[in-house]
């Protein structure tokens, strides 16, 4: 097929330009011009795919610029026909690599339509790599959780040590089923952390680690199965794999777009996983999703929220004067009004799912549920240091 347009040539050596017309020939992807003359058109020159050309705009017109093989000076055709500058950038220049083709958008179209097209693709980029980051989870097996979760385990050590009060874990893998998905693929696991701080922890795969300060300060078993549901919401939704593929995701692009990705970086990463963890707060969403999980579950169960809702409300009076001293389980959860009223809302909205279940569940678990939390003597926190503790130190001696 061929295309045509009027057009100007300038050879580079005579300042005069020439005026003819600009075929392209694309069976054979060849630029000819024809000059015009009084005696008819006559042929000046030809260029093929293989010579650099360069597109850009002046004023309304577009220039056409390239280096003869017998001339040092650069040639140039000017036409006024957008379209057909556009068949020549996006047909005869087709084997060039596309980004360098659509560069040419700078030159060839307004500036207005490269300011939408640079703002289009990087919003397109961006909104491309968000999707990756937030999914990016779902590729990794859910076999990996677990030898993640086993990887970070270790890093509890820095907050306590594991004790042992049989009764208490035996306790709570007697609700654990009501809390867990149909046919889970995680290996729930609950531990005691022996330590004064209060909060309670999920690992991926199932590892679930209880602060024994949170059991000490529990008023009753109910307060402590809401959190452990919300803890199991961690586990069953994967949101510590979820943080831990964002960063690693972040951390190769980063290293990627500075040069700095190879295997032994991709391996260094892989191997601080675990630990990684420990630095990774999970997020609002994160919270809130595990929120919305621990009410489900509760719900179908047949188990109030009153206890969780009553153990938020008690550390939110106890706290609210020394914001500082706020534990981090408290701390990097949404405010605790707002989840007293989620939770609240969410019971009344399922009330006849939660009678029903409520009538089901056990007499034995209903008196667990309404009686105080047992702890072991080895599983018994030290008091906390205060500041008047310190200053009374500080005298004695």
């Amino acid at each position: 097929m061929i295309h045509q347009t009027s057009a100007r040539y300038l050879d580079g050596l005579d300042p005069r330009p020439r005026t003819g017309r600009l075929v392209y020939d694309e069976a054979h992807r060849e630029l000819h011009f024809y000059e015009a003359a009084e005696t008819g058109e006559r042929f000046v020159c030809s260029i093929d795919k293989n010579q650099s050309i360069d597109i850009r705009s002046r004023g309304g017109e577009q220039i056409i610029e390239w280096r003869p093989k017998t001339n040092h000076t650069s040639a140039m055709l000017i036409v006024t026909d957008l379209a057909f500058t556009r068949l020549i950038r996006d047909r005869f220049l087709a084997h060039k690599n596309v980004f360098w083709r659509y560069a040419t958008l700078v030159w060839s179209e307004s500036l207005g339509k490269v300011a939408l097209a640079l703002v289009a693709a990087v919003f397109a980029t961006g909104l491309a790599t968000w999707y990756f980051m937030e999914h990016s989870f779902k590729l990794i097996p859910v076999s990996w959780d677990k030898k993640v979760g086993d990887q970070a385990a270790p890093g509890l050590k820095e907050f306590g040590e594991i004790c042992e009060s049989k009764q208490t874990i035996a306790d709570f893998k007697r609700v654990l089923p009501y809390l867990t998905e149909k046919d889970t693929p995680h290996e729930f696991e609950i531990q005691i952390l022996k330590t004064p701080v209060e909060n309670a922890f999920a690992l991926p795969g199932g590892k679930i680690t209880f602060f024994s300060q949170t059991i000490k300060k529990a008023q009753t078993n109910a307060e402590l199965v809401g959190i452990l549901a919300h803890e199991v919401g961690h586990v069953e939704r994967r949101h510590g794999m979820q943080q831990l593929s964002q960063y690693m995701t972040l951390r190769v692009i980063l290293a990627l777009a500075f040069g700095m990705a190879d295997e032994t970086t991709t391996l260094a990463m892989a191997a601080d996983a675990g630990a990684i963890l420990f630095l990774l707060k999970n997020s609002r969403d994160h919270e809130r999703d595990a929120d919305a999980y621990a009410a489900e579950k509760l719900a179908a169960a047949g188990i109030s929220s009153k206890g969780i809702r009553g153990f938020f409300e008690r550390i939110n009076k106890e706290h609210k004067a020394q914001m500082s001293k706020v534990p981090d389980f408290i701390l990097t959860h949404p405010q605790d009004q707002d989840r007293i009223q989620f939770f609240e809302r969410y019971e009344k909205k399922h009330a006849a799912k939660f009678r029903k279940a409520n009538a089901n569940l056990p007499e034995s678990i209903k008196v667990w549920l309404r009686s105080k939390p047992q702890l072991s003597a080895a599983c018994i926190p030290p008091e906390k240091e205060t500041a008047k503790d310190v200053d009374d130190e500080d005298r004695d001696e």
